[in-house]
């Protein structure tokens, strides 16, 4: 019986290591439309700060690529629900790819908006990002159904590469409005600033889920000379006399070239990580594959002529050792009995395999938890920043700095105060509405 419920779990593994193949082709089209929609949040927003003036070309260019990345993800949505079939938490999920393909619903107008000049910077920018957020939330859900740790893991990796990036694509066309106006006001500096830090703790994160091989191509990526022209500029933009036109001669299109370069160069990582994450996917497929084969030899020995066993027992004296334990030199299966015939060492077998199967599902449960509960602690602390931002009309930072020095106060941890503020969201709201 051991046998049969150890085939069924296989099977279940295999059949989840195939949904992962098929969301990992998902994540991998996302990935693309995401990037070529932040290059066209990017020329759209150069293009409004110079009234029409730049990037009408480039920007039709962005356009072209997104959409013909977008119809390549629609035609694989089309098709996910039969290769994902019933899958856990898939309320989630398939609500997150509603609200993505709602939102790409939304770009034909918002481009009309842009083309006609009918936008502010600003507007733009933040038409774009409520997009590319809803794509973001698909990725989340992905790396939220990983039932195995070293998938998880690569899926918050991956997460996490993706946010700091697009987080890097919101900066240069925030940039890239004040460099195309010809000045940054205190909101520009708030916002980069805010960015900027964004950033650090994305990459951070990536940095800690990330293999070493993965790791290090990060750090090669942003070694190229563009990441040191992007900091330059940067550092033009945050200077005090860029509030009245000090720019040192910096162009938008200089700008937008390098912040484009350093972006690309951290997509070759996000590549990276897609392509592993398919071998890797692949890997597991394979040796769970042959692990349901090494079960089936087993089960069919067991049925053999030779080896019919109605009972079975294993009787352990105080002297002999356990299952998988050591054992002396000539007492391999000292204290294990099968009546009817069966070998010992074949029992011996049966339950090594079971007793191993047992410890590495105890090994996977305690990994997965591990990826899956930083991913659900960023959750919390971003709905808890999102109450805070609406209830008491702060930015993202600054709500984010009251949690932290919330924490520090009270001597504990970030997602505690998170889960608090969550709790009393109710009161939050209604003394903004004048309850209470």
């Amino acid at each position: 019986m051991a046998l049969r419920f150890l085939r069924v779990a296989r099977l279940c593994r295999i059949r989840d290591v195939e949904r992962l193949l098929a969301v990992g082709a998902l994540v991998r089209d996302i990935g693309g439309l995401i990037h070529v929609l932040q290059a066209e949040r990017g020329a759209s927003s150069i293009y409004l700060g110079s009234c029409g003036k730049r990037f009408a070309t480039d920007r039709a260019g962005r356009v072209a690529e997104a959409l013909a990345l977008e119809a390549v993800l629609r035609d694989r949505l089309d098709h996910l629900d039969e290769q994902l079939d019933r899958m856990s938490s898939g309320a989630r999920f398939y609500g997150r790819v509603a609200g993505a393909l709602q939102a790409l619903d939304r770009l034909p107008a918002l481009r009309d908006q842009v083309a006609s000049l009918a936008l502010v910077p600003q507007d733009s920018v933040k038409a774009f990002t409520d997009v590319i957020g809803h794509l973001l939330a698909v990725l989340v859900e992905a790396a939220d159904i990983a039932a195995d740790p070293a998938i998880s893991r690569a899926l918050v990796a991956l997460f996490n590469i993706v946010q700091g990036k697009e987080f890097a694509g919101q900066e240069r066309a925030t940039a890239g409005a004040g460099f195309s106006r010809g000045r940054f006001d205190g909101a520009d500096h708030a916002r980069l600033i805010q960015l900027i830090d964004a950033q650090n703790r994305a990459f951070r994160i990536f940095s800690e889920f990330a293999d070493p091989a993965h790791t290090a191509a990060f750090r090669a990526a942003l070694s190229d000379p563009a990441v040191t022209e992007v900091e330059r500029m940067r550092a033009v933009a945050l200077a005090d006399g860029a509030r009245h036109g000090e720019l040192s001669g910096i162009a938008p299109e200089a700008w937008f070239e390098q912040a484009t370069r350093r972006m690309d160069r951290m997509k070759t990582v996000e590549d990276r990580l897609t392509g592993d994450l398919r071998l890797l996917c692949e890997a597991k497929l394979a040796q769970a594959r042959a692990d349901l084969e090494q079960t089936d030899l087993e089960q069919a020995a067991l049925h053999s002529p030779d080896a019919a066993m109605p009972v079975a027992m294993m009787l352990v004296d105080a002297g002999s050792p356990l299952p998988g334990g050591p054992s002396l030199p000539g007492q391999e299966d000292a204290g294990l009995f099968a009546p009817d015939g069966l070998p010992p060492r074949l029992m011996r077998s049966v339950l090594d395999v079971v007793q191993a199967q047992s410890q590495r599902l105890r090994d996977v449960s305690l990994e997965l938890e591990t990826a899956k509960a930083a991913l659900n602690e960023r959750k919390v602390i971003d709905r808890a920043k999102g109450l805070l931002m609406s209830t008491r009309n702060l930015s993202e930072e600054e709500a984010y700095k009251l949690i932290r020095k919330t924490a520090m106060n009270q001597n504990k941890r970030i997602i505690e105060v998170a889960e608090a503020i969550l709790s009393m969201s109710d009161i939050l709201r209604g003394v903004t509405t004048g309850g209470g």
